[in-house]
């Protein structure tokens, strides 16, 4: 019994940092649920930008390309012309 009681004091002493404070305790899980936050607004980006292609007013029909596909067509020929 004294072997188990002499290597929990020279656990206890090599443990440098003790009991945690309050403050510790606050920064620890702060930083669980920043890291929460963080996943869930990650998730909601990804799951909502499939959502993005629905909402556009402009329709693509065969043969007629959508005007921001113009608009970038043009955009590289003018640049070409440089």
């Amino acid at each position: 019994m004294s072997a188990t009681a002499e290597s929990l004091a020279a656990a206890a002493a090599l443990d440098k940092y003790g009991e945690e404070d309050l403050f510790s305790l606050l920064i620890r899980y702060g930083l669980y649920v920043g890291a929460l936050f963080q996943f869930i607004c990650i998730s909601a980006a990804v799951l909502m930008a499939g959502d993005e292609s629905t909402e556009s007013g402009e329709t693509d029909r065969e043969g007629e390309p959508v005007r921001s596909r113009l608009h970038k067509i043009r955009k590289l020929e003018k640049k070409k012309r440089r």
